[in-house]
């Protein structure tokens, strides 16, 4: 086998990015992933029933944003994005619910009808995110594709503080930057519909709104403005299609069944890998001049370098780093047709949205079920997030069947749940299926009928996740628990990082997985990595490596299909909408 200018441990779609792009740029490029095929984590596949596809881990699929959805052209490589025109929704056990509409003056209706003092807030906050479009643009670019410089900070600090002067809060921006998630809603609405479907969308992210630090980013969201929610043709898998053809296109090698067993460094630095015995080529030694690690930071420093290369205390650091939160069991469904929430009395819209959140009806029960997964009890009333993929794709089952993934978050090593005693990580076989029955059970009471569509069911739990893909430790889904003691300059944690954000205090080897901003569909790590090693080596400098963050959005959101699984009877508004 050859040698390469860089190599990539690991298939997943960040590391995938970062290859893509280096060879685009003319450098020879190497993946080796040690599963049959690539893209662990953004997998779409039949877990029984014929022609029911299920998107196992990634569902919500933010490509779009993505300077790679241009310069990789993604599109071109066959991802084809779906979505809705109602974006995210919260059914209420009162019969109500609140929508997050791609039009806004939908959202601003359906605030209204639940609180005009509520709707207002939402108006001033929408108000001023156009007249500080540009600004906004510019600092969503710098802090989600750039280092999280002090600067970067700072404009952030001088948005909040125009926005708060606005909407007259007893807050400074510093303060803001201090609180929990959850504080602010407190401050900001009035009632528990709108706090709470700003709480559910933030547990969608993976950052918990009860951390400190987590202020700003529910106030972002508080605005219930345009988000990019998308899955695509074919299922979550068509991003890892695209990104692997991009990358073999431009000239790449995918090496597949090919698990990595060691970074080989010699005089300080990394120099190539070794592949495992277990490989297609076992025990093979592969040199380049740089090496890139898109498994995540535990096991790329604990298990692919090790002490005696990065030495005592970084391996006591290294095994300390935290990966215990989020989790989530996933709960998939065929179903034999389309959900109907009950609070489509109220409004029908909810029919035409395929992302949402039930449960956790007041901000205080939302409070009470965070504290409890952090103290390592499962909920005795599940929140669930709620995927109907098939409203947007109805490729993803047979003609007139649907498919839903019901989550709910849950501690990795359970120690309690609903008076009963569990015993950890070991606990989730017995687990299981009686959760998976009380996520089932929550949905009925908010969409009465759900259960007698159910044709098969199946349960993967953070171990079976695990399982699938090892190096996301303990099932965490961002590649390192995105808490404040690991977010931005201080991620994966403080001294990895020598430069930037993936430039590893080992010369030679950098991080696209467990890096700012963290790891998520929008491929921020991997074109971060990307950027970096192509700077280092001398070859950014290329004409193609031209788009924004967000310009594809912005500029192709009016011709992404929507609505083409929503069944006919929901497609358009009814004349009266009961309020």
């Amino acid at each position: 086998m050859r040698d390469y200018d860089v190599i990539v441990v690991g298939g997943g779609i960040n590391g995938l990015t970062t290859a893509a792009y280096l060879a685009r740029a003319g450098l020879s490029v190497a993946v080796f992933e040690a599963r049959g095929q690539c893209g662990a984590n953004c997998d779409t596949v039949e877990l029984g029933l014929p022609g029911f596809l299920h998107n196992t881990h990634a569902c919500w699929l933010v490509p779009s944003i993505s300077p790679a959805m241009a310069d990789l052209d993604l599109e071109g490589h066959g991802l084809d994005l779906r979505g809705t025109s109602v974006l995210f929704a919260k059914p209420f056990l009162d019969g109500r619910n609140v929508l997050q509409a791609l039009d806004g003056a939908q959202t601003q209706a359906s605030l209204e009808r639940i609180s005009p003092r509520d709707a207002r807030v939402r108006e001033i906050i929408s108000t001023h995110a156009v007249e500080e479009a540009g600004e906004s643009l510019a600092v969503g670019r710098a802090s989600q594709y750039g280092p999280p410089t002090p600067a970067v900070r700072r404009r952030v600090m001088e948005q909040h503080a125009r926005l708060l002067a606005k909407l007259d809060l007893p807050i400074t921006a510093e303060d803001l930057h201090r609180m929990t998630g959850l504080e602010v809603l407190d401050l900001l609405y009035e009632s528990e519909e709108a706090r709470t479907i700003v709480a559910g969308l933030g547990e969608y992210t993976g950052q918990w709104p009860t951390h400190r630090g987590t202020g700003p980013n529910v106030l972002g969201q508080a605005g219930l403005g345009l988000t990019p929610i998308h899955t695509a043709r074919g299922g979550s898998h068509a991003l890892t299609h695209a990104l692997v053809k991009a990358f073999v296109a431009a000239g790449g090698d995918v090496w597949t069944t090919c698990p990595v067993e060691r970074i080989v460094v010699e005089g300080g630095r990394a120099v190539g890998v070794r592949l495992s015995p277990d490989a297609l080529f076992p025990g093979e030694e592969v040199r380049a001049r740089v090496v890139v690690s898109n498994l995540t930071f535990t096991p790329t420093f604990l298990g692919l370098l090790g002490e005696e290369v990065i030495g005592p205390d970084w391996a006591a650091r290294a095994s300390r780093f935290s990966y215990d939160e989020p989790q989530l069991l996933g709960v998939y469904y065929a179903l034999s047709g389309d959900v109907e929430f009950a609070s489509a009395a109220h409004d029908p819209g909810i029919q035409r949205c395929w992302v949402g959140y039930l449960g956790g009806e007041t901000l205080d029960r939302m409070r009470a079920a965070f504290s409890a997964l952090a103290t390592g009890v499962i909920p005795d009333e599940p929140g669930v997030g709620w995927f109907l993929p098939t409203r947007a794709d109805p490729t993803q089952a047979p003609p007139g069947c649907h498919t839903a993934f019901l989550w709910t978050g849950v501690p990795p090593c359970p120690r309690r749940w609903r008076g009963r005693r569990l015993d950890g990580w070991d606990s989730w076989p017995e687990v299981a299926e009686p959760l998976a029955d009380a996520v089932t059970e929550q949905t009925e009471r908010y969409a009465p009928g759900f259960s007698d569509l159910v044709i098969e069911r199946h349960v993967l739990t953070p171990a079976d996740m695990e399982a699938n893909n090892p190096t996301a430790v303990r099932a965490n889904m961002c590649g390192g628990s995105p808490i404040p003691e690991q977010m931005g300059e201080n991620r994966p944690l403080p001294g990895v990082i020598r430069e930037g954000v993936s430039r590893t205090f080992v010369p030679g080897l950098y991080l696209s997985n467990s890096i700012h901003p963290y790891g998520a569909t929008h491929l921020a790590c991997g074109y971060l990595a990307a950027d970096e090693v192509a700077r280092d080596l001398g070859c950014r400098d290329v004409d193609w490596w031209c788009s924004e963050p967000f310009d594809w959005y912005i500029t192709n959101l009016g011709r992404i299909p929507l609505d083409l699984g929503v069944g006919e009877r929901w497609r358009a508004e009814p004349a009266g909408v009961a309020s």
